[in-house]
């Protein structure tokens, strides 16, 4: 029962955090945000094995290097709810909650532009040249759908 109701928290806790976040940066994303991510088009080029083998790394590196971190983001979280129950609203303290979320986050992309650096590094030239045709697609691929989303827009 206890495990269910950490379960519960934890799950709530994310959900807040992903509305106040949501909120904080001025509402709901677009309908194709997702696309939008400059990361990717990098992701989108690898093949299936060298997409599953970077997964495993970037897990790997992620519980290995972000232990401290996974409770920070809980504390974070924690203490947003605290700021957001407290009257009056104290807006330094939230602000600086969301900061606080913000560099952990710049930290955990670091660590993944990181390991897609190193990954690419063991690259043959071969292997090399035909992820960056493969990126090369997926680029032009986004750009039509820019221009596409642009045009809808005006």
């Amino acid at each position: 029962m206890r495990i269910l109701l950490f379960v519960s928290l934890a799950f709530n806790l994310v959900i807040v955090g992903l509305v106040v976040g949501m909120f904080a940066k001025g509402g709901p994303p677009p309908r194709d945000y997702h696309r939008s991510d400059p990361v990717l088009p990098f992701t989108r080029a690898f093949d299936d094995d060298q997409r599953k083998e970077l997964g495993r790394e970037l897990r790997r590196s992620f519980w290995q290097k972000d232990k401290k971190e996974r409770g920070g983001w809980v504390e974070s979280y924690q203490e947003a709810l605290e700021v957001l129950r407290e009257d009056p609203f104290d807006r330094a303290r939230f602000d600086t909650v969301i900061a606080n979320q913000k560099a952990l986050a710049e930290s955990r992309r670091g660590n993944g532009q990181e390991i897609l650096s190193d990954y690419l590094e063991k690259l043959s030239p071969e292997e090399r040249a035909a992820y960056a045709d493969r990126l090369e697609e997926e680029i032009s691929r986004l750009s039509k759908r820019r221009k596409h989303w642009r045009k809808d827009r005006d």
